[in-house]
């Protein structure tokens, strides 16, 4: 290929649309890329929706713009790094109560239904202080079994039976435990299984455990070789304004990013309770949000500090520095062993972390994970993660949503913490 044709061929990778969107983001970017060659410029926002249609009354004989125009089951707000291959994820709950332009207070996953992709971009935009959409993606329940069939299946570590039937949702799950690979159905319905004591935020950690496990299989080498067929079955099932020069040059980032340069943290909040509302919402924590939003995706940043500086570092962590005795630890045995956790309890009272606790929720560990002990900062809060990691001397510090709800960090204790403790 001449360097005139080459040139040629780039320019239309970056500026061609991957599909054609019937509609444009209301405060979308003309371009995040540079042309030559086709690289991310900027750290960019993608709002990504996962479309349910399973319960479409017209199954499998639909439009896609139909197939598109459901409740959004999963919603994502991705923040892409290039300079540090850094990526920042936040999940919203489905049930996030939100102000819907022209539609008053509802359940977020509804604005798509409403008003399509413009309107679910405006709410989204809205509930997390008017920070810029640059991109979006949107893939329905087929789309996303497509795609997942095509990379040979996910691996998924499942933490306990999981028995559901709902014919309303066309869901027939039967799960037993521990790590197996699944195909697109089987995943989709991992994924949207919620018949648990946490129900929809049950489902947004599930969710998180499958997007860590979608990018260890894209970034594997043997992904390479069927990048074509891959991009082929993409550009059939995925509705985006992302040009296929501008997915490229973010798969470029993504493929660099270590597993501890991605961040995953959800809308802090709480469960409404029934005496507040009709329906059943999550309600978010402003105050939480504002700390996370600020950290994660440079959104009211204090007095204009640049978030690479010191200084604020230390604002942020001045939000949540808590004193040992306040950090709220939940304790989850992942070794098999009796009395570990017993041990563990006595290990961090002893080191005068006096609220740490046992909790019997099971941890969807992910199958990426080694022997090693993970210490997740379960409220997007790295520092007081690290506070207790000093304190084990072991582990990995993981921020995630994925531990026991209510702590401030939740320990999965593995081999080599527990080989520490039978030591002591």
């Amino acid at each position: 290929m001449s360097g005139i044709s080459g040139a040629s061929f780039a320019l239309v990778l970056a500026i061609s649309p991957f599909r054609h969107p019937a509609s444009v983001l209301p405060n979308s970017s003309k371009s995040i890329t540079t042309i030559i060659p086709t690289q991310i410029e900027r750290p960019v926002n993608i709002l990504i929706l996962g479309i349910d249609n399973s319960g479409h009354p017209h199954q499998g004989d639909f439009t896609p713009a139909e197939a598109l125009s459901g409740n959004s089951d999963a919603m994502l707000l991705v923040r892409i790094f290039p300079k540090t291959h850094k990526v920042n994820i936040l999940s919203i709950p489905r049930d996030t109560r939100a102000e819907i332009p022209n539609v008053g207070f509802d359940k977020v996953n509804a604005a798509n239904v409403y008003g399509g992709i413009p309107l679910a971009a405006t709410t989204v935009s809205q509930l997390l202080r008017n920070i810029s959409i640059d991109r979006y993606i949107r893939v329905d329940t087929e789309g996303f079994s497509n795609i997942v069939d095509t990379l040979g299946g996910l691996e998924i570590n499942i933490p306990k039976s999981m028995n559901y039937v709902d014919h309303s949702q066309n869901l027939n799950i039967h799960f037993v435990a521990g790590k197996q690979t699944l195909n697109g159905q089987h995943l989709q319905e991992y994924v949207r299984f919620r018949h648990d004591a946490l129900g929809d935020i049950g489902r947004v950690q599930r969710q998180q455990e499958v997007i860590q496990s979608l990018i260890h299989k894209l970034i594997q080498p043997d992904t390479l070789g069927k990048l074509q067929e891959i991009l082929q079955i993409v550009r059939q099932n995925l509705d985006t304004d992302l040009s296929l020069g501008e997915m490229m040059a973010i798969y470029n980032v993504i493929k660099d990013t270590d597993r501890h340069d991605r961040n995953m943290v959800m809308l802090p909040g709480r469960f409404s309770q029934d005496s507040e509302y009709e329906s059943s919402y999550w309600i978010e924590n402003t105050q939480a949000a504002d700390a996370i939003l600020t950290r994660y995706f440079d959104v009211s940043i204090p007095d204009g500090v640049p978030q690479d500086s010191p200084q604020f570092s230390n604002q942020i962590s001045s939000q949540k520095v808590l004193g040992s005795t306040s950090i709220q630890i939940a304790i989850v045995n992942a070794t098999g062993s009796s009395g570990i956790e017993e041990k563990a309890m006595q290990f961090f009272k002893n080191s005068g972390f006096s609220n740490a606790y046992i909790t019997d929720r099971e941890i969807d560990s992910f199958g990426e994970s080694t022997n090693k002990t993970q210490i997740i900062a379960q409220q997007g809060n790295p520092e007081v993660a690290e506070m207790v990691k000093q304190k084990m001397g072991i582990g990995q510090v993981q921020v995630a949503s994925t531990g026991d709800l209510y702590s401030d960090v939740t320990v999965v204790i593995r081999e080599d913490f527990a080989a520490k403790l039978k030591g002591n």
